[in-house]
């Protein structure tokens, strides 16, 4: 007959069970004896066996062999005969000693699973000395992270139990001071609740009930020293801590006190300590127990090991882990989940959830703390659960990084992951690149509620349960070190914090979830005092030493180990944390290997996720080719990518103007309307004329004739410039440096004024390069005025106040930076937008 590893556990357990109704039962049968065999110790004159007759020896036999069947191993071995390393297990109902009585015959305690003990005459080296070999045996018995243990310790700042403060690295100690009694009893108070209601459910009397059950503990033990300060306690403390040792050991909550006056009851042992030192059990009567301290070096050792084990050189779970054996086999429908990590407690999986409740996510914790790591993990672990049908990604890091970067395509690895609809990276100052996600996402909120209130249903599960068809899937925006989106006061920050409010209110109906991380929210003072927006987060993952993530009183961010993370899916309450142990998901053969056959399953339509790299700058070949008459001069911050564009027809105005002093790029803006203006005309529909007003454009205006003549364009370079007249054609005037002509020569500016304002209705529009707007206002504004007739223009270094003059110029809050230009079309009647000016320096060079 097989037995099966539950039915043997609980025949050790029964046994165990029948031993100790044994040893009580005997207790009163031996207490003669032992009396005898006590007096003839004392006299020195036999041993027990010899002195006391074979009934005695017998008896004493009997309670030695229920001992070593009561507490097996460690519990009970002699301090000569500890093991070096001995053997963690998971410990149920057992006996533990704490000293010996009748010679070598081992005291035994009662305590995890059973109940709580009670020490009287407690503030002595003699009770220290059983508190420590309690513990000392409970750590190395079991299993390292299994058991906490809180110590009440009003008296001695810390030196009690000082050997076992090893175990405070990884959070499996806890120490109190003088005036935390009501928090240690509050701490103790919600963790019974939580028990009774999220883990036993009403399902089973106890955790050692359900643990026998399911050969699963779900939750620790938890060791509880209360010593009495000198004061002594109120009442009502008492009161309390009565309470909680009445339910408390059916929640795995273990009480030893220490001269506290609580309750005697049933499941309460007691030790006594006399005036003359004498020692005695509940559990042996009248026998007096030899107390037997454990080594120093034996307790540092043991908990040291323990504490190595549990927080700092355990194995971390597996980011494979972390993958189903079915890809892509969940619906999204109600929300999604992920496995990150493993619970440091319960040794199973801790999930984060996004749905109806929690509906986003607030990550912190400083460089180092492993915040890239941790959204790895999510992300992979969402990835693999969902397919692209039902879930999408956003993707978003600003400052500096590239976190985000090798989730798409590269040049040694071109796969990308099919989820990814927009992956952004280097963001850096680009923050109006956030703010259009911010648009988009807006937008998809307002799109899907229009979808739900035509099939009257409210939210997104609803929306695919009536309509199969759609294209509904759960949107998950993860944003990067966002705080940079919203830490300067603009227009910018406004709007954000207006959209990521309304997101954060309305999202969770849509199935549009936000992930926000940062290495530090504390600074960003746009977020304080809108408490609107962070209320919304419910769902806090706080790294080591993370601030302001977690409840104010919740400090478990600053305690956790490296490679953890505390998950807290209620605003940070303290009561509600869980810390997981996360995989490493970086390292080459883990998420990379599951981007790998995420993308070989990709369905073939889906195309590639759009890429914005701030640091990246486009070619004007990545363009799109125009219609002819319209050109572009860079690209648009968007989600799209799009390009910036300027339409030349004959309407008054239909000019294009470049501002600043950035000769370089003045001349990429300038050349890439040109080009982009060829590209869409056929040879000989259109006349090119470029005029190298500066010297030293000579050589580089040069190189953009000589690539317009061999695509077969009409195109000359210098000259006069000609009279406004009708043109068959189009005809395009570059001139690069106006402002350098026109200061050496008036007829030069009445001639650039004439084409400016007259020349559109002729079909004759100029594109030119003026280092000032004070310089352009004097070449083609006659009188006292604003800029009229140019409706087009990019300005470069210029700061806001300078740009007043140009249409739509007025109260931009513009911060000129590199390689970064500001647009505006009159036409669009849009506001003027950054662009990203296209580099052509390169691709007229390739036309020599």
């Amino acid at each position: 007959m097989t037995l099966k590893p539950g039915d043997l556990v609980a025949a050790v357990r029964k046994d165990i069970r029948q031993a100790r109704r044994a040893i009580r039962a005997r207790r009163s049968e031996l207490d003669e004896m032992i009396a005898r065999a006590e007096a003839a110790v004392e006299q020195g004159r036999h041993d027990v066996a010899a002195t006391s007759g074979p009934e005695t020896a017998a008896a004493v036999d009997g309670w030695r062999e229920l001992a070593g069947e009561a507490a097996p191993g460690a519990a009970s071995a002699a301090w000569s005969d500890w093991p070096a390393e001995p053997e963690p297990a998971d410990a149920g109902p057992c006996l533990y000693r704490v000293g010996t009585a009748a010679g070598d015959v081992p005291a035994l305690i009662p305590l995890l699973d059973t109940g709580h003990l009670k020490i009287s005459g407690g503030q002595t080296p003699l009770a220290d000395a059983i508190v420590d070999s309690l513990l000392v045996r409970i750590v190395a018995t079991t299993r390292p992270g299994s058991v906490r243990i809180s110590l009440y310790d009003p008296r001695r700042l810390g030196a009690g139990l000082g050997g076992f403060h090893a175990l405070s690295r990884p959070g499996l100690l806890t120490v109190y001071g003088v005036e935390e009694f009501k928090e240690l009893l509050g701490s103790l108070d919600r963790d019974i609740r939580r028990i009774q209601r999220d883990v036993l459910g009403g399902g089973h009397s106890s955790l050692a009930a359900l643990a026998a059950a399911t050969s699963r503990r779900p939750e620790p033990w938890q060791v509880v020293i209360v010593q009495s300060p000198v004061r002594g306690f109120r009442d009502d403390e008492v009161a309390h801590l009565n309470s909680v040792m009445h339910a408390g050991a059916a929640c795995g909550i273990h009480v030893v006190c220490r001269d506290v006056p609580v309750d005697d009851a049933p499941g309460i042992e007691t030790v006594d300590i006399a005036a003359d030192r004498r020692v005695t059990t509940s559990m042996t009567g009248e026998l007096e127990v030899t107390v037997e301290p454990p080594p120093p070096e034996l307790v540092r050792a043991v908990c040291e090991r323990a504490a190595r084990w549990a927080g700092i050189e355990r194995d971390p779970p597996r980011f494979a882990e972390l993958v189903p054996h079915r890809m892509w086999s969940e619906s999204s429908a109600a929300g999604v989940r992920a496995p990150i990590g493993e619970d440091v407690d319960r040794y199973e999986p801790v999930e984060v959830f996004l749905g109806d409740d929690p509906v986003h996510a607030l990550v912190g914790g400083p460089p180092g703390s492993g915040k890239t790591n941790f959204l790895y993990a999510m992300i992979g672990s969402m990835a693999a659960r969902y397919s692209p049908e039902e879930l999408e990604f956003y993707l978003l890091d600003f400052k500096e990084g590239v976190s985000f970067a090798r989730l798409a395509s590269g040049r040694t690895d071109k796969t990308w992951l099919p989820h990814a609809r927009l992956i952004g990276v280097n963001i850096n100052n680009d923050r109006e690149f956030g703010l259009a996600l911010l648009r988009f996402l807006a937008r998809e909120l307002e799109r899907r509620g229009a979808a739900a209130r035509e099939h009257e249903v409210t939210k997104l599960e609803e929306l695919r349960a009536v309509d199969p068809d759609g294209h509904w899937p759960r949107i998950v925006a993860v944003v990067d070190e966002f705080q940079v989106l919203i830490q300067q006061q603009d227009k910018i920050t406004d709007e954000s914090l207006y959209l990521l409010n309304d997101l954060a209110r309305r999202g969770r109906s849509q199935g549009i979830h936000l992930v926000l991380a940062s290495q530090n929210v504390g600074g960003v003072q746009s977020l304080w005092g809108r408490g609107a927006i962070l209320d919304q987060f419910t769902l806090r993952i706080a790294l080591p030493k993370a601030r302001r993530i977690l409840a104010d009183d919740n400090t478990a961010a600053l305690q956790v180990a490296r490679f953890c993370a505390v998950v807290n899916a209620e605003s940070g309450a303290r009561q509600a944390n869980r810390i997981a142990r996360l995989p490493d998901a970086g390292t080459a053969g883990t998420f990379d290997a599951l981007q790998r056959e995420l993308w070989q399953r990709r369905p073939e339509h889906l195309e590639p996720p759009r890429i914005f790299d701030g640091a990246h700058v486009p070619e004007l070949m990545t363009a799109p080719t125009l219609p002819p008459g319209e050109s572009a001069v860079g690209q648009r911050i968007d989600l799209a990518g799009s390009a910036a564009t300027v339409r030349f027809d004959r309407a008054p105005g239909r000019n294009l103007a470049v501002l600043g002093t950035r000769a370089d790029e003045a001349y990429d803006v300038l050349a890439a309307a040109v080009l982009s203006l060829a590209r869409g005309h056929a040879p000989g529909s259109a006349v090119f004329r470029l005029y190298a007003l500066d010297e030293q454009l000579e050589p580089r205006v040069g190189l953009l004739l000589r690539r317009l003549l061999d695509d077969g364009h009409e195109a000359t370079l210098g000259g006069e410039l000609p009279e406004v007249a009708d043109r068959d054609v189009p005809e395009y005037l570059a001139l690069f440096a106006v402002d350098a002509a026109t200061a050496r020569s008036d007829e030069m500016r009445r001639s650039v004024r004439r084409l400016v304002e007259y020349g559109p209705e002729h079909r004759m529009h100029v594109l030119g390069w003026w280092r000032t707007t004070d310089r352009l206002k004097a070449d083609v504004v006659e009188r006292v005025g604003s800029v009229r007739n140019i409706d087009s223009w990019v300005a470069l270094d210029l700061r806001d106040g300078e740009l007043s003059p140009l249409p739509g110029g007025q109260m931009l809050g513009w911060t000129p930076r590199r390689r970064r230009a500001l647009f505006h079309d009159q036409r669009t009647g849009e506001p003027p937008q950054p662009i990203i000016p296209f580099e052509v320096m390169s691709e007229t060079a390739e036309g020599r």
